[in-house]
């Protein structure tokens, strides 16, 4: 007998050993997070998952509950097996130890696979005992507010009501943060749209007329096949009786030409434009050819987040 309650005893200790080494803490989290986290399961796992999001506080009573009542049989056995007096201080010790080794990531480890792969069971047991949590008071669940990543303080961002934030002040505050991530080749215009105008065509009515009509002041100079030679102004040939003593494109552009590279970051280019003083910058990608345009209304929107309505 005395051998059985000794194997009963040693379970004991392995149980406390194991609750005590599961830190349900790994599983709080906002709900952006567990909505990232639950991408990466399917089926019954997401399941579980969203049910233990749900039961968490409930879970956590139950795991309080499991531990308090295998310490109470230990000390119970301790004391059976040895002297009450002894056995209370063997108890004591043992859980001391116990609490020691919980802390070693080996143990938490094994832990959370077995608290894993019981957990369909877990959850069953903690909805079962429903009334029993309720006698006892169910912990309200933590708000966790520091967000753990920059998407999620957007995504907290973009919850926040309108008494608290403007829209327009939200957009702006977006289009900050997401700074810091763009280049160049995320806000330029790509070659293939840049309205090109070539260095021989003649400047009159119909080429001023088509430039006018695409909507931008600054174009770059350019042959079909070669690099830019120049920026035409609009503004510089709006007077189409001036225009008309032009022979062409080249004689009226600027040769001044200032250059980025696609991974230049959007501080950088904010410097450019201050040091250039111009309005429209020409892109070069890796092996140095055209690649866009990027003007400082690009830069504008998405450093600064102002919009044209």
């Amino acid at each position: 007998m005395r051998m059985f309650l000794w194997g009963v005893l040693f379970i004991d200790q392995l149980a406390i050993l194991l609750i005590g080494s599961v830190k349900l803490n790994q599983f709080e989290m906002s709900e952006f997070a567990f909505k990232q986290q639950l991408a990466h399961h399917s089926g019954e796992q997401a399941k579980l998952r969203r049910l233990l999001f749900k039961l968490l506080p409930q879970v956590r009573l139950l795991q309080q509950v499991k531990l308090l009542l295998a310490v109470v049989v230990s000390v119970v056995l301790f004391s059976y097996l040895n002297n009450p007096a002894l056995g209370g201080i063997y108890a004591a010790l043992v859980i001391l130890i116990i609490v020691m080794l919980s802390r070693l990531s080996m143990f938490q480890k094994v832990a959370t696979q077995m608290f894993t792969r019981s957990l369909e069971v877990i959850l069953k047991v903690t909805q079962i005992l429903h009334p029993l949590w309720v006698i006892i008071g169910i912990p309200k669940r933590k708000e966790l507010l520091q967000p753990g990543s920059l998407q999620e303080f957007t995504d907290q961002l973009r919850r926040l009501p309108s008494v608290v934030i403007d829209p327009q002040q939200r957009q702006r505050l977006e289009s900050v943060l997401q700074s810091d991530q763009k280049i160049v080749r995320d806000i330029m215009t790509v070659k293939k749209q840049v309205v090109i105008v070539e260095p021989s065509a003649t400047l009159g009515p119909i080429v001023l007329s088509d430039l006018q009509k695409s909507g931008h002041g600054y174009f770059p100079v350019a042959t079909k096949k070669g690099e830019p030679e120049g920026v035409l102004t609009l503004g510089d040939v709006a007077d189409l009786e001036l225009a008309k003593q032009r022979t062409s494109v080249a004689e009226q552009m600027s040769s001044r030409i200032a250059w980025v590279e696609e991974e230049t970051s959007l501080t950088e280019l904010a410097q450019a434009f201050l040091q250039e003083k111009q309005y429209l910058v020409l892109v070069r990608n890796l092996n140095g050819e055209f690649s866009g345009i990027v003007t400082i209304a690009d830069l504008m929107k998405n450093l600064v987040g102002i919009v044209k309505e």
